[in-house]
C-alpha cells in the first residue's frame, strides 16, 4: 500500500518543485531586459538576488522547523498560492524598489517547498527508494532551468520581462486544486504509521550537537557559495564576459545539464562505494578542485574549453549538495525531523550563496573574469579539508542509529 501511495505523491511532488524553480530562477533568465524595465543596473539586480538568497535562507531554518510540526500537504498548499501570487504581482511591477521588496518575500514563500515536500515523501518512502526518490526530486531544478533558461528565453525572446514571471506564476496557482484532491486520497495520517512527533526543538538543538552536525553546515555553505552564487551570474558570464557569441544561448544548456549529471553522479557514486558519503564526497570535491586549478590555468584564454570545466564544477559541486540536502536527511525520518535537518542544512548553503552572489558582481566589475575561477578554487579546497576533516565523521548515516539508541533506553 506504502508503495503505490509513493507514486503520484512523488509525480505532484516533481511537478510543484520543478514549478517553484521556475518561480526562482526567472530572475536570472532576464536580467538584461529586467534592468531596463525597471530603470536598474544589472548590479543593482544583483544585491536584489543577495536579498532573495538571505531571506530564503532564513525562511529554510524556520519553515524547516515548522514543517515538522503541520500538515504537509496544507504547507505546500500555502506556498504555491504564496509564490505564484508574488511572481503574479512581479510581472507588473516597474519601480526596483518594490521589486526587491516583493523578490525577498518571494524568497521566504520558495523556503516552504524543499523541506516540506522531502518530508511528506519520507512519510510515503521505505529505506530501499530512498535513494531512487532522492534522485528522482533532484533532478527538478535541472528541468526548472531548462524551461527557464531556454524555453521561456525561447518563447519570449521578443517580449518585455512580464511573461517570465506571469507563466510561472500561472502554474503554480493551477497546481493548489492537485494538491488538495491528493491530500485527501493519500492522507498524512495514515502514512505515518507509528512514526513518533517530532521533537522539541531544544532536545533537537542538543542532538544536532551530539552528532556534531554543524560541520555539514559548514560544508553546505562551500558548496552553496560555487554552486548557487555562481549559476545566478552564468547567462551574464557566458554572454558579456566571456563573449562566446552566438554559441552563449546554446552553451547555457550545459549548466542545468551539468547538475543534473551530478545527481545521477551522486547516486552512482553512492552505490558503487556501498553507501559510504564520506568517500563519495571526497572525490567530488576532489574533481572540483581540478576543474577550478584548470579554469585559473586557462582563464586568459576562454573558449568552449572554458564552458565545459564550468559545467564540469557545477557537476561534481550538485553532486555533493545532494549527499548533504538531499540523501542525508531522509535516514532521521524515524526521528520525524527531517524537514528540521532539510530547512537547516539549506539554510547553511544557502548563506553561502548569498554571500557569494553579491560578491561575484563587484569582482566581475572590478577584478574581471580571472577573480571567478580563483574564488572557486579557493572554496573547493576548503570544502575538501572540511570533508577529510570534521564534516567526514557526520557523512555517515546516524539517524536511524540513535532512534534505536533511544528505544533501547526506554526498555531498560
Amino acid at each position: 500500500m506504502k508503495g503505490r501511495r509513493l507514486l503520484p505523491v512523488l509525480l505532484l511532488a516533481w511537478c510543484t518543485y520543478m514549478t517553484a524553480y521556475l518561480c526562482r530562477v526567472n530572475l536570472s533568465a532576464v536580467l538584461d531586459k529586467l534592468a531596463g524595465g525597471l530603470g536598474v543596473s544589472v548590479e543593482y539586480l544583483g544585491l536584489t538576488s543577495s536579498v532573495y538568497f538571505v531571506v530564503y535562507a532564513v525562511g529554510q531554518l524556520l519553515n524547516g522547523a515548522i514543517g515538522d510540526r503541520v500538515n504537509p500537504y496544507h504547507f505546500v498548499m500555502l506556498a504555491l498560492a504564496s509564490t505564484g501570487g508574488i511572481n503574479l504581482i512581479l510581472a507588473f511591477q516597474t519601480s526596483g524598489t518594490a521589486f526587491t521588496i516583493l523578490w525577498g518575500l518571494n524568497g521566504f514563500c520558495q523556503s516552504m517547498f524543499w523541506s516540506t515536500l522531502l518530508r511528506l515523501l519520507s512519510f510515503h518512502t521505505q529505506e530501499g527508494q530512498r535513494k531512487n526518490v532522492s534522485a528522482v526530486m533532484s533532478t527538478c531544478s535541472v528541468t526548472g532551468y531548462l524551461f527557464s533558461w531556454i524555453v521561456l528565453s525561447w518563447l519570449f525572446q521578443e517580449c518585455a520581462f512580464r511573461p517570465y514571471f506571469l507563466v510561472p506564476a500561472l502554474i503554480a496557482l493551477a497546481l493548489i486544486p492537485a494538491w488538495f484532491v491528493l491530500s485527501r486520497k493519500a492522507p498524512i495520517t495514515a502514512a505515518a504509521g507509528g512514526r513518533p512527533t517530532a521533537p522539541p526543538l531544544p532536545q533537537i538543538a542538543r542532538e544536532f550537537m551530539q552528532d556534531r552536525l554543524f560541520f555539514i553546515c559548514l560544508l553546505c555553505m562551500l558548496v552553496g557559495a560555487i554552486q548557487e552564487g555562481a549559476v545566478f551570474w552564468l547567462p551574464m558570464i557566458f554572454t558579456n564576459v566571456l563573449d562566446l557569441g552566438e554559441n552563449s544561448l546554446l552553451l547555457l544548456v550545459l549548466v542545468p545539464l551539468a547538475k543534473l549529471a551530478g545527481v545521477f553522479l551522486a547516486r552512482e557514486l553512492l552505490t558503487r562505494l556501498g553507501d559510504n558519503v564520506r568517500r563519495a564526497m571526497i572525490l567530488t570535491l576532489t574533481v572540483a578542485c581540478v576543474a577550478a586549478a584548470a579554469l585559473v590555468l586557462t582563464a586568459s584564454k576562454t573558449s568552449l574549453f572554458t564552458a565545459v570545466l564550468i559545467a564540469l564544477l557545477i557537476a561534481v559541486v550538485n553532486a555533493g549538495n545532494w549527499f548533504m540536502i538531499s540523501y542525508l536527511p531522509l535516514y532521521f525520518s524515524g526521528r520525524n525531523i527531517v524537514s528540521t535537518l532539510v530547512g537547516t542544512f539549506d539554510f547553511s548553503t544557502y548563506v553561502g550563496a548569498s554571500l557569494m552572489s553579491g560578491l561575484l558582481g563587484n569582482l566581475l566589475a572590478r577584478a574581471g573574469w580571472i577573480a571567478l575561477p580563483v574564488l572557486w578554487l579557493a572554496l573547493s579546497v576548503s570544502g575538501l579539508l572540511l570533508a577529510f576533516t570534521g564534516a567526514g565523521a557526520c557523512l555517515a548515516r546516524r539517524g536511524e542509529k540513535r532512534t534505536v539508541q533511544q528505544a533501547q533506553k526506554a526498555e531498560k
